[in-house]
């Protein structure tokens, strides 16, 4: 009993660190700044999104094999292998490049403002790259060490900004802030990360010894359970700092300098120094962590043809060039690729908890398929205004609530029930 609390701490804090990073500090203040009075429902919504989506996803890959490629196998053989593919794709082009523009716009700016991004960002990425050339280099100990502290730092800012209030929350900013707000819980990225660290904690949990499906289920829920106790106290708590500075500043204030701002009134000069510090070391192991599981993927992707250095290389210039367009246009880059696939994950993981209820594996195809297509023609209306297509959405329900998927998804589930007759492999 002493050794199973001891593997839920220590993989539960783990699980935590996967999930929290410098990045995704970001979004909920501005939430809570466009909410205003309404900030709580600002919270729930994201949290939903990202927080237990995340974590029950994770819980989910256990359930269902314990593996991505156990979990997807009915849809297709090679099916994780691709989606794999498509996340080390998107980290290269979203995940690694905001780790460098948070870095500065949030750390380094409020340090030396009158150093260019251009300049930070090739030193940022030199460093990063140095660390990622070769895995036996990667600084694992200060990373375990940095997000203890930024934690820390934020928990301080977060109970401060309770204990005395720096304002009063004013009316919504925002319509529709429920929705709004686990739309932009997307932006996080952390259910896109289950599927990509889930087979690896996974596989830690049956190494310590949990081996039967009941055993490594349990202590992969307990786990679950501290990293969303964590993760929802930081964010609804930012999400309450930005309400109470809703009447301080206008409503285009970007999402760095408004934590930043919160960090001034809250603890002062020092304080904001502080958290600018542990911010720009937080990023930067982020980064190196990311660069290199990015390089060994495609290594190993290429069957060896791709050299690790190769590819440690390539991602890092793609992170530098992209990461000096700023973290507003990164963010507003990376919006319709949320959008067009964080329905199918959302749906694969519901896939995945009703799975003894499935009839057939085309079921299982149809309803990720159709909610693809429809999450793909969402994601083009959110970068271009197509009237065909607009009309389309529309007449789907729940579409102005951002979950036109939702019928689509029930459709290809019906279709394939009626259609289909491979039965789909169950799990115990």
């Amino acid at each position: 009993m002493k050794k199973q609390k001891k593997d839920i701490l220590v993989v539960g804090l783990a699980l935590f660190g996967s999930y929290f990073g410098a990045g995704n500090l970001i979004f909920p203040p501005l939430l809570g700044f466009l909410s205003g009075s309404q900030w709580l429902l600002a919270a729930i919504g994201f949290c939903i999104s990202a927080v237990l989506m995340p974590v029950v996803g994770l819980y989910v890959i256990s359930k269902n094999g314990g593996s991505l490629e156990a979990m997807t196998e009915d849809i297709h053989k090679k099916f994780a292998k691709y989606l794999l593919l498509f996340i080390m794709v998107f980290a290269g082009c979203i995940s690694v490049p905001r780790t460098g523009a948070v870095s500065y716009e949030l750390g380094f700016k409020a340090l030396f403002p009158n150093v260019s991004i251009v300049a930070f960002i090739i030193g940022y990425f030199a460093i990063a790259l140095y660390f990622s050339l070769d895995i036996n280099r990667m600084i694992n100990s200060v990373g375990k060490f940095l997000t203890p502290v930024l934690v820390v730092v934020l928990l301080g800012i977060i109970i401060k900004g309770i204990f005395t209030p720096i304002g009063v929350p004013t009316l919504p900013q925002q319509s529709g802030v429920f929705t709004h707000s686990f739309l932009e819980g997307y932006q996080t990225g952390d259910l896109i990360v289950s599927y990509l660290i889930g087979t690896v904690f996974i596989g830690d949990i049956v190494y310590r010894g949990y081996r039967s499906s009941r055993e490594r289920n349990k202590l992969t829920a307990y786990c679950g359970v501290i990293a969303l106790i964590l993760l929802a106290v930081i964010y609804v708590g930012l999400i309450y700092l930005g309400a109470s500075v809703s009447s301080y500043y206008p409503k285009d204030i970007d999402r760095s300098k408004l934590l930043l701002a919160i960090a001034e009134r809250v603890l002062g000069k020092n304080g904001m120094l502080f958290l600018s510090i542990a911010v720009v070391l937080a990023c930067v192991t982020t980064a190196i962590g990311q660069i290199t599981s990015i390089a060994n993927f495609f290594h190993d992707f290429s069957n060896g043809k791709i050299p690790h250095k190769i590819a440690a290389v390539v991602s890092s210039v793609v992170g530098a060039t992209i990461a000096v367009l700023g973290v507003e246009n990164i963010v507003y880059y990376a919006t319709p690729i949320y959008k067009g696939v964080y329905p199918s994950l959302i749906v694969l993981m519901i896939l995945g908890i009703f799975r003894k209820f499935i009839p057939n594996k085309q079921s299982f195809r149809y309803a990720l398929i159709f909610t693809l297509a429809v999450s793909v023609l969402e994601a083009i209306l959110s970068v271009a205004n197509v009237p065909s297509i607009k009309a389309f959405i529309d007449i789907l329900p729940l579409s102005s609530l951002g979950f036109a998927w939702v019928l689509p998804a029930t459709l290809g589930l019906i279709v394939g029930a009626v259609s289909g007759s491979e039965p789909i492999t169950q799990f115990e």
